[in-house]
């Protein structure tokens, strides 16, 4: 169900994941480390070789589209991914977000400027009129930019938090 998006913040640009760029399994693999992926579910927790990045990446695609993230202010730069956001499109104009940054882009705001970008590009391009999120209650950070965007607790399922923001 890829779908092709794109869209700019400040700082970052993000677009549908086009796995025929060399180095995107390299790119994951390094990015998916235990410490970023300790709260996302576990299908983003073994990938550790091209096989699980292709069967993972197969399965996003299934059902939703996966959009890579790139610095702007590193374009004189080779390009690389500072993080991926999920898409996937529910009924009643509603959509399941989330959102994996790199390690070292943490703690500098881009979580909520993407994900800000997000809500207004899926709001004025596809008329969302909800939005979810799922976190782990552990994971602060997540919760934090959550809330910090208008998001608030919607229900908890099997030990994961469900956020909702209606547009």
């Amino acid at each position: 169900m890829k779908e092709m998006m794109s869209f700019t913040t400040e700082r970052l640009s993000a677009e549908t994941l086009d796995r025929t760029i060399s180095g995107t399994h390299s790119e994951i693999i390094a990015m998916f480390t235990e410490q970023v992926s300790r709260y996302l579910p576990p299908s983003c927790q073994q990938l550790h070789t091209p096989e699980a990045v292709n069967n993972w990446l197969n399965t996003m695609e299934e059902t939703g589209t996966v959009l890579r993230l790139v610095d702007q202010q590193h374009v004189d730069q080779q390009q690389h991914g500072i993080g991926f956001i999920f898409v996937f499109p529910e009924p009643d104009n509603c959509y399941r977000v989330g959102y994996v940054l790199d390690e070292a882009y943490w703690g500098k705001g881009l979580a909520t400027e993407v994900m800000r970008g997000l809500v207004a590009y899926l709001s004025n391009q596809k008329q969302a009129a909800s939005f979810i999120a799922g976190v782990e209650p552990q994971n602060q950070g997540s919760v934090n930019v959550l809330v910090k965007l208008g998001f608030h607790l919607d229900y908890s399922e099997q030990g994961v938090d469900y956020y909702k923001l209606l547009t």
